[in-house]
């Protein structure tokens, strides 16, 4: 019999090492320093911001891709960077920061973080673009969550 005991005892304990790790619950309210900033880092400040610049788009093997450095959000701060007035901006030394490109415009308005990250799929233009791993449906969520009150 306490084989049998042993043998169940054993197959529980491999079963509950099957169990998938579970993501942590996205927050009602998500902040950019705790909730949106890693998944910019893991997944858009490589040209989104990396070492102060808009960098060309990498393949997953780090070559570089067709579709070219992106022309604004420095995904890797919140607030704007450099001379943001009209001057500063005719003369390219604007930083747009994640928070100014979390903010709708148009109508009805639709920020270019959501826009791209969360609307659009790879193959429509979405970032991060292909052959990178799309954004996964919890980081999506927390993207979308945060534009709605985009706070630091």
């Amino acid at each position: 019999m306490s084989k049998a005991w042993f043998a169940l005892a054993v197959a529980f304990a491999l079963a509950a090492c099957d169990d998938p790790p579970v993501a942590p619950p996205i927050p009602d309210m998500p902040s950019y320093a705790a909730d949106v900033q890693p998944i910019f880092v893991a997944n858009c400040v490589r040209c989104h911001g990396a070492n102060g610049m808009l960098n060309d788009g990498l393949n997953a093997d780090g070559t570089p891709s067709s579709v070219g450095p992106p022309s604004t959000c420095y995904l890797s701060m919140y607030e704007d960077g450099g001379d943001c007035t009209d001057a500063g901006l005719m003369a390219f030394l604007c930083k747009r920061g994640a928070h100014y490109c979390a903010l709708g415009m148009g109508d009805p308005p639709i920020s270019l973080i959501e826009y791209f990250a969360v609307i659009l799929t790879q193959d429509e233009g979405g970032m991060p673009p292909l052959p990178l791993p799309a954004l996964s449906a919890r980081d999506k969520e927390v993207i979308r969550r945060w534009v709605l009150n985009p706070v630091p």
